[in-house]
Formats: structure tokens, sequence, C-alpha cells
């Protein structure tokens, strides 16, 4: 009986264990950028991880009444830099006019742009459509 007791107290160790370790191995997706949260597509004024930023959580078909923090002004047109910390798999995709018209670029999940948008994409942006995995070629710089 003691023998019995002994191996399902290790057997239920051995699973809490399991779970236990199991979560922390799986963790959380990595946030592409320092100060983007997870789980949201940031856009920066100025530069990557500079405190003017927008945090989308889902699509927006237009920046013009998007501020960014710290009196950063209106998002329309003034993007310079954006991380994609989502951790629902999905891509940001960024269009220079509202309502999701005539693309400029995208960002994979868990990655970012350089320190500034190339001069071609660079203060355009006007709306964000958040987007399963594509075929489309996206920024995919590790934050």
């Amino acid at each position: 009986m003691r023998k019995l007791t002994l191996a399902r107290a290790a057997t239920a160790f051995g699973s809490v264990a399991a779970i236990t370790l199991g979560g922390v191995l799986a963790g959380s997706p990595a946030s592409a950028a320092p100060n983007c949260p997870t789980g949201y597509h940031c856009v920066f004024r100025d530069d990557q991880g500079d405190n003017q930023r927008y945090n989308y959580f889902n699509s927006d078909p237009s920046f013009t009444n998007d501020y960014f923090s710290n009196n950063g002004g209106v998002v329309n047109d003034e993007i310079s830099a954006a991380s994609n910390s989502s951790s629902g798999g999905y891509e940001s995709h960024y269009y220079q006019d509202v309502n999701h018209v005539n693309f400029l670029f995208c960002v994979n999940p868990g990655k970012q742009t350089g320190e500034h948008l190339p001069a071609a994409d660079n203060d355009k942006a006007s709306s964000l459509l958040l987007r399963p995995r594509t075929t489309v070629p996206c920024f995919n710089l590790q934050g």
C-alpha cells in the first residue's frame, strides 16, 4: 500500500513539474521592439523604439485620428519605423492611403523594420491591415 502511494505521489509530482516546465519552456512570444507591448503592432514617429509611438491591436482604415504618445502629433503620414509584436501570427500591412489602398510595406510577426524606413516608405502610411501569413516579402529584422 505504501509503495503504491509513493508511486502515485511521484507520478503526480512529475506531471505537475512537466506542466510547469512546459509553460516555462514555451514562454511568451518575443516583442519585436523593446517598447512595443506583446500582442501589438507599433509605429514610431522618428526612430525604431522611440517614445513617440502608437500601438495598434487591430486593423485601422485611417490614421487621421490617431496620435503618437508624448505629444508626437498625428500618426497619419508620419511613421518612420514599425514593429510587430503580435502573438497571433498576423503580418502588419501598411498602406499609403486610407481604407487600405496602395500597399507600402509589411512587417512579419515578432519582427521590425530597421531604425528608419527606406525613403520610399517613410512618412507615407495612412492605414493598417492585419493579415494572416502571406507570400508578400515583409520586413523581418529581429528586435
